[in-house]
Order: structure tokens, then sequence, then C-alpha cells
């Protein structure tokens, strides 16, 4: 029997959604990267966005909606009144929302116009407009699966077994996934590693010791944690969890 690929909803590819409005102020917030596509609507003043260790910096307007591919570093937004609303879109249906006949960039930042939003439930329907095409769209099944992978075994998987997997060579893989994602298989599974181990941080900060939590998280040692930590956010783990613990 044929084996069909349904459509997915949009719910399936909208991780989630989120408000950030600070009453008391806050004007710099830092982001890990988390192998989502994000799209930030702006309700504050513009805000800067800048990524660890560039000099390049891309600024969002008040009332500006901005889609983000997947990073490559942490990133910073500062701004003097940070309050904005913010969609996290799985990685695979990046192309699905990037313009049309223009190679997807490294780290880009799209302007997706200016719609004027108020609050969360309006940007989470002006969201499902945007997605409204969705069933005209078919991710790469080798990424899609690709992605599967190395999201299901936390970034321990090697590269090599998946393309083993695949029946693909390893350039072939990295040349899919930047043109769709904009990132190298690698790259996205040591992301994802870090994500494991925060997401082991949240669970057992009150039981177990940073030690316990690198080993648990597929690290070696502290010494590689402390190499992805300070590649990605130019920060110790312990540093970053300290500064930024409300938000994890």
């Amino acid at each position: 029997m044929l084996n069909t690929k349904s459509h997915p909803e949009s719910e399936e590819v909208v991780v989630g959604t989120k408000s950030y409005i600070f009453e008391n102020g806050i004007d710099e917030l830092m982001f890990m990267p988390d192998n989502y596509v994000e799209i930030l609507y702006n309700i504050g003043a513009p805000i800067t966005r800048k990524l660890i260790g560039s000099i390049r910096s891309v600024v969002i307007g008040t009332g500006e909606l901005a889609l983000s591919t997947c990073r490559s570093k942490g990133m910073s937004l500062s701004s003097e009144s940070l309050n904005f609303l913010c969609a996290k879109i799985r990685p695979e249906y990046t192309m699905l929302l990037y313009p049309k006949n223009i190679p997807l960039e490294r780290d880009a930042v799209i302007s997706l116009g200016m719609p004027r939003l108020e609050n969360l439930v309006q940007f989470e329907e002006h969201l499902d407009r945007l997605l409204q095409d969705i069933n005209d769209f078919e991710p790469s099944f080798m990424v899609e699966e690709a992605v599967r992978i190395i999201q299901s075994t936390k970034g321990e998987v090697k590269i090599k077994d998946i393309n083993e997997q695949l029946s693909i060579s390893k350039s072939f893989l990295e040349q899919r996934f930047a043109q769709e994602i904009g990132l190298s298989p690698k790259e996205f599974g040591k992301i994802e590693k870090m994500k494991h181990f925060l997401e082991n941080y949240r669970q057992y900060q009150d039981s177990m010791t940073l030690t316990q939590l690198t080993f648990k998280s597929g690290y070696y040692d502290q010494s590689h944690l402390i190499k992805d930590f300070r590649y990605f956010m130019d920060s110790k783990p312990r540093d970053f969890i300290k500064a930024y613990h409300h938000i994890l």
C-alpha cells in the first residue's frame, strides 16, 4: 500500500508563542540558540538585535513583525523599553515563511511588515494567516528526517550515522541543511545538546550538581559543556544560568 504523508496543521508547525512584557523596565535579554525559527512582533521601543561575536546589528522597529531564521549563536535583544511577542516555528518549515526565490541567508532577519497587533491573541491570529499556505509546502524529507533523528537523540547522534541511515553523503546533507535551515547538521546537534542541558537544569537544579547535570546531558565532562557555552554564548554555563535563571 502507498505510504502517503499527511500535511501538518499550523499547531504542529508552531512550537509555541510567548509574551515578553516587562513592567519593571528590563532593557536587555540574552537568548541561547534553540534551532527554531522565530517570529517577533515588537510592541515596545525599537529593538536592537545582535548575535554573540558579531559586530553587525539589526533594528526591529516599533510595530514591526520580523522573522529570524535558526540562529548559529546566542543573541542579545536590547531596547529602552523591551516588550515583544514571539512565536517559535519548527526548523524544517523555515522556507515556508522565507521570501520566495531568494536563497536562504545564514542568521537572516526578514521584515514581515507592520501589522497592527495589540496582544498575544491577535498575534496568534495573524500567525495563522501567515501559515495559510501550509498545505502547499512540503519540507525536504531528508532534512525533516535528519532533524527528527537529531532532536530525538538530544544531539548525541553522530552525523555520519545519520548519513548512513539516510544513505546520503556528508556533503549532500550539509548542503541541504544550509539551503533549508541555515545551519550545519553538526551545529544543529550541538545546539540540541545544550538545550537538553538547560531542560535538565530546569528539572533537576535542586537535586543535582552542575557536574551531574553535565553527564546527564550527554557531555563527557564539564570542559566540553563550557567550550560549547563559550562558543555559542561567550559565557560559562554557571554565569549564564545565574544571570538569566528567571527566563530559563
